[in-house]
């Protein structure tokens, strides 16, 4: 019996060796079509089949983040920064730069100038492939290195000596001069309340920093060449140890326009007591008080800044725009009830990052779909930028192989205190680049 089964089961064996080769040699006209949503992969070199896109390692490209996170602008930069880091795992997740995944790599600089190079080295040893900062002394402090390195710098801040000459500093905005002067070239004929008969008296008030510096000038140059509308009647720059401001106040409160200090407590503190004072007349401000709307609103209240006209390159919450949707998508997906107040709650500084940090993801999908992943490079992304020019919301942003600065209009809004919201008065006013 034994004998009989070990027969049976080598019989078995030998037949479904067998089978396999009978079924291969079936008519050739009946062979197995392929289904239409199969990939069949290359053999490569080896003999292997190629990696599917999904298998493929993807290249990994560090972005450089000098920031504040401890200093006088961190209210503003850490929303800002957020916003970038939202549009980064944006585009990693849908996937928009295919074969690209981004990480953003910060150091925080404390808004002290001393730290600037030690950062920038720090970030160069983790591999950043170009750099990005919304403070405003390291776009300055970095020119002479990135130009010699050739690597890129996206700066949030623009002033004519970031690209004279044109370099490797490129802003994802335009110059504070260009702010006041639309500003002030488009208030004569469009605010009701512009004086009639003689000239808009004008002041400022500021830390001492380059932004400041640079609004100050673009106030003094415009009154000088429109003196029949506008009478500057003063400009104040002061230490960053100046937490009030009598003698300022004291100076300013006939002016019919003040342009605040652009800088967190300073700013609201200055609006305060401007009202306190019995300053009547309006603010004006860049997307730099913007980028403090939340903590001007907790310590001045809304009331002390009614009326306030902001000049901005992107659009707002209320509005319908690509962008907007974009970022209420990611405040939604990506953090608490909590988290999205509180990113709101700084008003430009999210809202304006997200949409300056998605331009900036857009140079570098163009720059991919161009050379190929495995090709980007820092030139590569220069060669980019030179020749970029794409709409966002309406609103061109371009560079040219001279143009360093971004956008080419502004959106014009007004804080109104009783929706205690901003609303817009004008939108795409063409940017006044010269007084």
């Amino acid at each position: 019996m034994k004998k009989s089964s070990k027969i049976g089961i080598l019989i078995l064996v030998m037949l479904l060796a067998v089978l396999p080769l009978l079924a291969a040699c079936g008519d050739d006209d009946e062979k197995e079509t392929p289904s239409p949503t199969a990939t069949k992969p290359t053999a490569t070199a080896t003999g292997k089949p190629t990696p599917t896109e999904t298998e493929q390692q993807k290249v990994k490209i560090n972005i450089g983040l000098l920031t504040d996170l401890t200093g006088p602008s961190a209210t503003a930069l850490v929303p800002v920064d957020q916003a970038l880091k939202d549009v980064i795992r944006y585009f990693n997740e849908k996937n928009l730069i295919p074969g690209a995944e981004f990480e953003a790599i910060s150091y925080d600089t404390g808004y002290d100038p001393a730290k600037v190079r030690p950062g920038y080295e720090w970030l160069k040893e983790r591999k950043a492939a170009f750099f990005f900062s919304g403070v405003p002394l390291a776009g300055t402090l970095t020119k002479p290195w990135v130009d010699q390195d050739k690597i890129i710098f996206f700066s949030l801040v623009s002033s004519p000596e970031l690209y004279a000459p044109p370099g490797y500093t490129f802003s994802v905005n335009i110059d504070t001069e260009a702010f006041v002067y639309t500003l002030m070239n488009w208030l004569p004929q469009n605010d009701p309340n512009f004086p009639k008969g003689r000239p808009a008296k004008i002041g400022l008030v500021g830390m001492e920093e380059p932004y400041v510096k640079n609004m100050l000038e673009g106030v003094e140059k415009w009154c000088a060449t429109h003196p029949s509308e506008w009478r500057m009647v003063g400009g104040f720059t002061v230490p960053w140890t100046q937490v009030n401001f009598p003698t300022e106040v004291e100076a300013l409160k006939g002016c019919d326009y003040v342009l605040p200090p652009s800088t967190g407590f300073f700013l609201a503190n200055f609006v305060k007591q401007m009202r306190a004072a019995g300053y009547a007349g309006n603010f004006l401000g860049t997307d730099a008080q913007m980028a403090f709307l939340g903590q001007m609103v907790d310590w001045a209240g809304w009331d002390s800044f009614n009326g306030m006209f902001f000049g901005l390159p992107y659009t707002w919450w209320s509005e319908d725009s690509e962008t907007c949707k974009i970022a209420k998508y990611a405040l939604e997906a990506y953090h608490t009830a909590g988290e999205q107040k509180e990113l709101k709650w700084s008003g430009g500084s999210y809202r304006g990052g997200f949409t300056q940090s998605y331009g900036m993801m857009t140079i570098l999908k163009k720059t991919i779909e161009r050379v190929g992943v495995t090709n980007f490079s820092p030139q590569a992304l220069y060669d980019t930028c030179v020749q970029f020019s794409e709409e966002f919301d309406g609103n061109l942003w371009d560079y040219s192989s001279t143009d360093r600065t971004s956008w080419n209009n502004l959106n014009i809004f007004q804080a109104d205190a009783s929706v205690t919201d901003v609303h817009k008065r004008a939108s795409l006013v063409p940017v006044i680049f010269h007084p």
